[in-house]
């Protein structure tokens, strides 16, 4: 008995509400718009049963006031006593269909307050609606909301979405991804939350690799201006932590060449992987067609350090594992020359030693027996010309006596 007295008090209360409808108005409880940009305010109203017939004939009648229900006109491009001309107001919504959505043009940042709307029709329907909206600018857009992610791995699909607040839908911002690539693939859609704001959505979808690892997403956003022109861009980053194999694995040797035997040679093992390597495995190669049962293991450490002999000469490689997978290095050849190699060798290092210093003994004799000739005929020359010279100045002097006894 009590739940069916219960049912009908509810039935009678939401009859009530449908058919005696009072003076009420929807908007969001607060818009945040960018400074000297618009702000587009979503807005319904209801009237009572009485009034329906009143607000068919309430076209482009709306305005809004300023601080309080009684506060100042703003201007209105609808009004007849605007505040003052900083701020234009045009009601776009269908107030016959009870729709007083309004953009508000050139907001300035010390406008910041609630506003009212009024429904002004050219009929008795005129009220001033009671719930009002906060509407606060800012200079530079606050940064985009980006989803996060955790680890990923190598091959996965990643899916990231920026989103960004539309306070107004006629000057939409502007959203980017950076780094620009061309193998992602991006979507940006408009999304409506309830109170009827708008939303952007932007999506980014790439397939991660190890060259992800590390590198950081940038979505960054910027509205433009009234009167033209944009604000600063703000941005949000995610940076990528992807998961991968080994891969770039490495085998060196400190030295080149053949190696006496005694001394101390390095191998290193080096990989990139993530998480990092955490086993390396040294291996010789005693077939010389590394195959995996052929080959003999020797340390697991990322450095080989061997006082090698005749013994060590061969070919090895190194291992790279981690939880996500492993990889092998290309060989690389030590060759051990023995201590009776250099005993058979050096006499015929002796030999070219010798050889090279008769080499030069015989150049350096060579040059002086050409210098020395080159002198002698020198010599040879410059007598012959001091005799030719005395010859001649002694022929001139007998003709000039001769010349001086004639009368």
């Amino acid at each position: 008995m009590d739940v069916g007295l219960t049912l009908v008090s509810l039935f009678i209360a939401v009859m009530q509400g449908v058919f005696c409808k009072t003076w009420d108005v929807t908007l969001p409880q607060r818009i945040v718009g960018i400074s000297h940009s618009c702000i587009t305010v979503p807005c319904h109203f209801e009237v009572p049963n009485e009034h329906e017939a009143g607000v068919l004939q309430c076209t482009d009648s709306g305005v809004w006031r300023k601080g309080n229900m009684t506060g100042p006109f703003i201007n209105s491009l609808n009004s007849q006593s605007p505040l003052n001309n900083v701020v234009q107001v045009h009601v776009v919504g269908n107030l016959t269909q009870k729709n007083c959505t309004t953009v508000f043009y050139n907001f300035p940042k010390d406008y910041n307050n609630i506003y009212f709307f009024r429904l002004q029709c050219p009929n008795e329907v005129k009220y001033n609606f009671a719930k009002g909206v906060s509407i606060t600018v800012q200079t530079a857009p606050s940064a985009p909301l980006l989803t996060s992610v955790n680890q990923i791995s190598e091959g996965a699909q990643v899916r990231l979405q920026c989103s960004v607040p539309v306070p107004c839908s006629v000057l939409p911002p502007s959203l980017t991804w950076l780094p620009q690539d061309s193998s992602r693939q991006e979507e940006t859609e408009m999304l409506q939350n309830v109170d009827g704001q708008r939303i952007m959505m932007s999506a980014v979808t790439f397939t991660a690799s190890a060259d992800h690892h590390n590198q950081s997403i940038v979505c960054s956003v910027s509205y433009p201006l009234f009167e033209g022109g944009s604000t600063e861009s703000s941005a949000a980053t995610q940076r990528l932590n992807v998961l991968y194999a080994p891969r770039f694995t490495t085998a060196t040797l400190s030295t080149s060449g053949p190696v006496s035997e005694g001394r101390t040679v390095t191998f290193t093992c080096s990989s990139d992987a993530n998480p990092p390597v955490s086993h390396y495995t040294w291996y010789r190669d005693d077939s010389g067609n590394l195959s995996s049962s052929q080959l003999t293991r020797i340390r697991q450490a990322a450095t080989l350090v061997l006082q090698v002999s005749q013994t060590d000469s061969g070919v090895y490689l190194c291992e790279a594992q981690t939880s996500r997978g492993s990889q092998r290095s290309r060989p690389v050849s030590l060759d051990v020359k023995g201590s009776c190699e250099d005993l058979v060798l050096a006499p015929y290092v002796i030999c070219g030693v010798l050889l090279v210093l008769y080499i030069l003994t015989v150049v350096v004799d060579l040059y002086k027996y050409r210098s020395l000739s080159r002198r002698l005929k020198q010599i040879e020359l410059k007598g012959e010309n001091t005799y030719t010279d005395l010859k001649t100045l002694s022929a001139t002097s007998d003709y000039d006596q001769l010349q001086r006894q004639q009368p």
